[in-house]
């Protein structure tokens, strides 16, 4: 998608200097902080559904217990699961 972004002049020198500083271009910079900005909603809702914390936390315990556990593709589906229903 091809956009228009129009930020405070402060705000476009800051992005425009941390770009620089980790040797990313401005657009690099802020596809990261759109994909930052998704993952901290994501772990938000999954932190506000008690019912996937206790799932999360029976998976912990399985992983101490030497049980295979399938990582974060078993919690997506536990969310998408939770929203179906």
């Amino acid at each position: 998608m091809a956009m228009t972004l129009r930020l405070p002049p402060d705000l476009d020198a800051e992005l425009r200097a941390a770009a620089e500083e980790d040797h990313r271009s401005v657009q690099q910079a802020v596809v990261l902080a759109v994909e930052t900005y998704l993952a901290l909603r994501e772990t938000a809702e999954i932190k506000a559904d008690p019912d996937a914390l206790r799932a999360l936390a029976e998976a912990r315990e399985a992983v101490r217990a030497g049980d295979v556990v399938y990582g974060t593709e078993a919690v997506h589906a536990l969310v998408k699961g939770r929203r179906a229903s």
